[in-house]
């Protein structure tokens, strides 16, 4: 009897153990950032819209080897979200970026000029219908008459040559409004 008491007290001790070893403890995490806007119009741009990366892919610097030649067209939307068309009933996009230069008002000028980026290329942004879109965000480009519920708004983006383009990273980055009607 002594050995089953002991054998008892000895697995019950070993149990106790067991459960402190596996002792819950907490640590700092970190912070979470919750990003959005309530707005007032016909539609909601999607969030996946909002942030979005146009991947224009590696393009041969032979291909851009004078001024106004283009890579091939890449193609992105903006998705507008639970319309309501009951008196809006048209939307329009309007880009800003900074330009190139200013003799191309309409291409979109590379990131910074940090060591190993490309030159004499710019992005060219086209709406729907294969026209270049102005940058200065003023002008919205063609109008795109809405539905009730979702909306998606197609563009295009090009690389531009504004001289012998030299390879490199080749980055750029614009901003959009909506303009409804």
């Amino acid at each position: 009897m002594k050995i089953k008491g002991s054998a008892i007290l000895m697995l019950s001790a070993l149990s106790l153990g067991s459960t402190l070893a596996h002792a819950t403890t907490t640590t700092s995490g970190g912070t979470v950032h919750f990003k959005g806007e309530v707005v007032n119009g016909a539609c909601a741009v999607d969030a996946g819209s909002i942030d979005q990366t146009v991947q224009l892919g590696q393009v041969r610097s032979a291909s851009l080897a004078a001024t106004g030649q283009t890579s091939s067209a890449v193609g992105f939307n903006i998705q507008l979200n639970d319309c309501d068309i009951t008196t809006l009933k048209t939307a329009a996009i309007g880009f800003s970026g900074a330009a190139v230069n200013s003799t191309n008002p309409n291409i979109l000028g590379l990131q910074g000029s940090a060591a190993g980026g490309a030159t004499n290329v710019g992005v060219q942004i086209l709406d729907n219908t294969g026209s270049p879109m102005t940058l200065d965000g003023s002008a919205a480009g063609a109008k795109y008459t809405l539905s009730e519920g979702t909306n998606i708004l197609p563009f295009q983006a090009r690389y531009f040559a504004t001289g012998v383009a030299t390879a490199g990273t080749a980055n750029a980055d614009a901003t959009f409004k909506v303009q409804y009607d």
